[in-house]
């Protein structure tokens, strides 16, 4: 879908002279540059005033309009992202730095969770059907995908929290549409 919106976006960008704005949004910035790249484009919807799935439905002056006006707003988005990646880097840093024991408890919650996960969907319905057991029924999934979201939260925090749900969000109504 990004892909889509990314090549209407592109030339129309390209067309009214934003360059910064083009720029983000080709791949000239490399993987790191395509959360700078959906920004943008949340960025451009928000001044279109609709959802970015809903920009390939605006009249082609409404989109250059909003490019328009997200290529002056460049410089602070840009230095958001700058400052975003930084702010990444030092954690990466202080980590590093950091003992076993006081990083410890991300891998361990991790790998706990994995295994709580791998046990849940791969082993228990095994087990299910060769033992004729209830197990799978039994178990509550609802804590596990809390203990999840407690993990999401806290380790890699809210932002991916919230992109996570947000994709869970798009998969339930992509099966009820479907």
């Amino acid at each position: 879908m990004m892909s889509a919106i990314v090549g209407i976006l592109g030339p129309i960008a390209a067309k009214v002279g934003a360059g910064l704005v083009k720029d983000a949004l080709s791949n000239h910035l490399g993987k790191a540059g395509g959360e700078l790249a959906g920004r943008v484009i949340d960025e451009i919807a928000i001044q279109a005033g609709v959802r970015p799935e809903d920009l390939s439905d605006l009249p082609v002056v409404d989109v250059e309009d909003a490019i328009r006006t997200v290529e002056g707003d460049m410089p602070q988005i840009l230095a958001l992202w700058s400052q975003g990646l930084d702010g990444q880097f030092a954690l990466l840093q202080a980590e590093q730095a950091e003992n076993a024991w006081q990083s410890g408890w991300r891998w361990g919650w991790m790998y706990l969770l994995g295994l709580m996960w791998f046990v849940r969907l791969m082993v228990v319905p095994v087990v299910d059907v060769i033992a004729q057991t209830r197990l799978g029924a039994e178990m509550n999934i609802e804590v596990m995908l809390t203990l999840t979201s407690w993990f999401l939260g806290l380790y890699m925090g809210g932002h991916t929290l919230k992109a996570f749900g947000a994709q869970i969000a798009e998969a339930v109504k992509g099966m009820r549409r479907g």
